[in-house]
């Protein structure tokens, strides 16, 4: 008994289709079935992230307000790398720089001030964009 198959089911899967579905044709079935729950839980909970975002205009520009504070507001996070900069550029302009144990201190301790405001900034916007997204009428809605 001859087996048949025809030549595309035959045809070895090239590199460059693999690469397209990141790896999963060729990967071994217990990676394969693992990235593939772990992507349904990433899924799972990009869905209940989408299902938390306000569905009223009002309560969404409400949010995207105070996701988005005035950088000056010295209450806001966001306050944070605005000051912290400008004490860098200060300390810079007047050579206080002088790469002494307290100042690479002063500095480090600065820029992490920085970093978690920025952090803070990027979440806001993020989510904002997100929310403003979810209005707008050429937006496709993510489904699980």
């Amino acid at each position: 008994m001859k087996h048949e198959t025809n030549m595309q089911d035959a045809a070895r899967v090239q590199d460059w289709e693999n690469r397209a579905v990141k790896g999963a044709a060729l990967a071994c079935k217990s990676i394969y079935e693992d990235n593939k729950k772990e992507a349904e839980k990433l899924r799972a909970r990009q869905e209940a992230y989408k299902k938390s975002l306000p569905t009223d205009p009002i309560e969404g520009m409400s949010e995207i307000n105070r996701a988005l504070k005035d950088t000056q507001e010295v209450d806001s996070l966001h306050y944070a790398p605005r000051a912290a900069l400008e004490i860098i550029r200060e300390l810079s302009m007047k050579g206080s720089l002088d790469g002494s144990q307290q100042m690479s201190d002063a500095v480090f301790w600065l820029t992490t001030q920085a970093i978690d405001g920025l952090t803070a900034i990027e979440e806001g916007a993020r989510r904002s964009r997100d929310i403003a997204y979810s209005f707008h009428p050429m937006h496709q809605p993510y489904e699980a």
